[in-house]
């Protein structure tokens, strides 16, 4: 009997090691995919507050973000970096219809994965301190980028709908009846406003 408690004990001491090590690689690779992805968002982020959209660091930041999520969701930082990474990709969906000829495929590609990033935000994260703003967010590429107003119009009225305290649903509530209007609409619409009063 002593012979099977000392192989057991034995057993159990190696398995804790080697769990011990495995769990001591693990943070250690958190710690550096971390670190190159702070990295990553810094360079970004510093050249974008220049005024500089730097489409390659900014796909590499979003890969990374993703990438990171992806083997790390239980991260403190893992919700933080895919909005930022969100955000990103509508940065990058509005440079290219900025372009004399703009790239639909790209714009499209862009928005569609900055859509799919607040939507896993809210499903995944959905205690996160910025959760709200993935449907202002979700509205704005639908608004400002795809130019799908009935889209955007449904995020916005859902985003009343849950957040009916908020602060911004007096903007919103404003800005819908010129949801889809050009500047003339917009123009027109205020000054047959203000006739009437």
């Amino acid at each position: 009997m002593s012979k099977k408690f000392y192989l057991f004990v034995a057993i159990l001491v190696l398995f804790v090691s080697c769990n011990s090590k495995k769990t001591n690689e693990n943070t250690q690779n958190e710690s550096q995919a971390q670190s190159e992805l702070m990295q990553s968002y810094n360079k970004a982020d510093s050249l974008y507050h220049q005024n500089i959209i730097d489409n390659a660091l900014f796909e590499d930041f979003i890969k990374r973000s993703i990438d990171f999520a992806g083997n790390y969701p239980d991260a403190e930082m893992a919700p933080d970096m895919l909005w930022k990474a969100g955000v990103g990709c509508m940065i990058l969906a509005k440079k290219a219809s900025w372009e004399e000829f703009p790239d639909q495929e790209y714009i499209d590609k862009y928005a569609q994965l900055g859509l799919d990033l607040f939507t896993n935000i809210q499903g995944t994260y959905p205690d996160f301190k910025d959760v709200k703003m993935c449907y202002i967010n979700r509205a704005i590429i639908y608004d400002d980028i795809l130019h799908k107003y009935l889209d955007a119009e449904y995020e916005y009225r859902d985003f009343l709908h849950k957040y009916p305290d908020d602060s911004l649903c007096d903007n919103i509530r404003e800005y819908l009846p010129y949801l889809g209007k050009s500047e003339e609409e917009i123009y027109a619409h205020i000054e047959n406003h203000q006739k009437e009063k």
